[in-house]
């Protein structure tokens, strides 16, 4: 597990998930790269690319986050039925599972169903500011080379966080996402990664539609 964790840190992950809408103005597109700080407005239900709000959310299986789940979280939200969840723990050998100071938390693997991807949980530690400043450097560690990344405002589940949307580097129309989601403990990070963002944005839905403060 740690072996293969490391090597997805090292290589390349993202996230995805979706689905709610909040009141407010289109999001502007921010060119360049997430390092240039992006203007975020509040953005409705925006159908196609980039954030494809219409894909329906796949049918809940197992609830993560919550108190006796393998992963105790600041947020709670459901996955697909068949997901693994699994908590992410450093090692002698390997040291933390991290990208500068955004650390990985949680698992969730969607092999089981017959998908190849994966749902991670990220704390990011030491940052001043909001989810907006949160995600921005989770994506600066995560992807320094992103360009043309599009962010907005947004309600995952009834939880303010704040979405982008970024060009996969071998192109296509449906790009990874990645959102933070505000908690009584700070922003939390969740990411997908997978090479196919068509197949899992239902989960991406799912996990953005059922997002909860968690209060145990």
């Amino acid at each position: 597990m740690q072996r293969r964790t490391r090597a997805a840190v090292l290589a390349a992950l993202t996230i995805g998930l979706t689905g709610g809408c909040a009141d407010g103005k289109e999001a502007p597109s921010a060119g360049g790269s997430p390092s240039a700080s992006p203007s975020v407005t509040a953005s409705p239900v925006t159908p196609g690319p980039p954030w494809h709000d219409e894909v329906v959310a796949a049918p809940a299986g197992t609830t993560v986050g919550g108190k006796g789940t393998p992963c105790e979280l600041p947020v709670t939200f459901s996955v697909p039925a068949k997901w693994k969840v699994e908590a992410v723990k450093g090692s002698a050998k390997f040291g933390e599972p991290r990208l500068g100071k955004a650390l990985m938390l949680c698992e969730i693997d969607a092999r089981p169903t017959g998908s190849t991807g994966f749902l991670r949980v990220w704390r990011v530690d030491g940052v001043a500011g909001g989810a907006q400043a949160h995600l921005k450097y989770f994506l600066d560690a995560y992807a320094p080379k992103t360009t043309d990344a599009v962010y907005r405002r947004v309600k995952a589940g009834t939880v303010d966080a704040v979405e982008a949307s970024y060009p996969k580097k071998d192109g296509g129309t449906v790009h990874d996402r990645a959102i933070a989601i505000s908690s009584l403990y700070g922003p939390i990070v969740l990411s997908l990664d997978t090479s196919d963002p068509v197949e899992l944005l239902p989960a991406y839905q799912l996990v953005k539609q059922s997002a909860r403060i968690n209060r145990d």
